[in-house]
């Protein structure tokens, strides 16, 4: 691999899993990047479709080759796993986390870049817009645009997240992120394994420890909507139990952290739980059921009646 200068080095970590027909235009938003010092991490999760052949194709005639590693898992291992991966085998100063079915607007990293070294920032995150080639109907209301009122200064992580649940505007994929990756290193964080809903945790933990955090007003990334993908399929008990998981990792980080820390832990599992048990009413009865149970003896401040009422008595369509 080649590199101009180690000390202004870029990770992209680039999961490939069955995204044949995705792939190219996003490796292309990659490659295509106005910022020239990239390390280019891809990463195949075994997959059963002929992405990684489309992929050697369109590495075979870049410029960029010679920047390109590509590890290949043993196993299907699932996204949290792959970005771990990444994390473990990146060389970069910073590390960016890309799915393989988005896009990149062309000068994302290099904007990230320059606003992270000028005001020495843990991470800058920025807006995204949604965009479906195979959704026609019922489009999920997803937003990842942030509050307005975020003024173009540093905050501190835990006053960032505050604001942002605050104002129903958090969003919590990697996606939106361009991390220090000796950030990481410090606090040893990684992806959650073998859970759903992985980037819940990791982004919240991300900011909670995070001293220097920015902003960049613009629509950076392009979030591609697909019928089969998590946000999209229907809710599960697997769904539950992640979110769970989250929950329990949350409030182990926050037994020894500060009361702010610890309110805004409070303040973003509320609504995060809350939103979850009220997606479980399309679970089975019997499901159904153990979660009333467990948020009545378990999770009580953090789900309200009226969402305990949907959850027994609304119907699933």
């Amino acid at each position: 691999m080649t590199f101009s200068d180690m000390e202004d080095l870029i990770t992209i970590s680039f999961p490939v899993y069955n995204v044949a027909s995705t792939i190219e235009r996003s490796l292309m938003s990659a490659l295509n990047q106005t910022y020239s010092n990239i390390e280019y991490l891809i990463v195949d999760d075994c997959g059963s479709d002929n992405s990684m052949d489309i992929l050697k194709n369109i590495l075979h005639n870049t410029s960029r080759k010679d920047q390109v590693k590509i590890i290949r898992h043993s196993s299907n291992k699932g996204l949290g796993a792959v970005r771990n991966t990444s994390i473990e085998n990146a060389s970069g100063k910073y590390i960016y986390f890309m799915d393989s079915d988005d896009r990149l607007e062309t000068n994302a990293l290099e904007l990230c870049y320059q606003k992270c070294e000028t005001e020495y920032l843990d991470f800058v995150f920025f807006d995204a817009e949604n965009f479906s080639e195979e959704i026609t109907e019922n489009l999920p209301a997803l937003t990842y645009s942030h509050t307005k009122e975020l003024e173009d200064k540093t905050y501190g992580g835990c006053e960032m997240l505050s604001i942002q649940v605050k104002k129903h505007q958090f969003t919590p994929s990697p996606c939106l992120n361009f991390i220090r990756r000796s950030f990481l290193q410090k606090h040893a964080l990684k992806f959650y394994p073998h859970i759903l809903h992985e980037d819940q945790l990791f982004t919240s933990l991300l900011y909670l420890q995070a001293q220097n955090v920015g902003f960049i007003k613009r629509n950076l990334f392009h979030r591609r909507l697909r019928p089969s993908s998590i946000m999209t399929s229907r809710f599960a008990w697997k769904n539950m139990s992640s979110y769970l998981t989250v929950v329990y990792e949350l409030n182990y980080f926050g037994q020894k952290q500060s009361h702010e820390i610890q309110k805004t832990i409070h303040l973003f599992l509320s609504q995060m739980l809350d939103a979850a048990v009220w997606q479980a009413h399309a679970l089975p009865l019997q499901q159904r059921i153990k979660l009333l149970i467990l948020c009545l003896t378990k999770y009580r401040k953090y789900v309200t009646p009226r969402t305990l009422a949907v959850l027994m008595i609304k119907r699933k369509k």
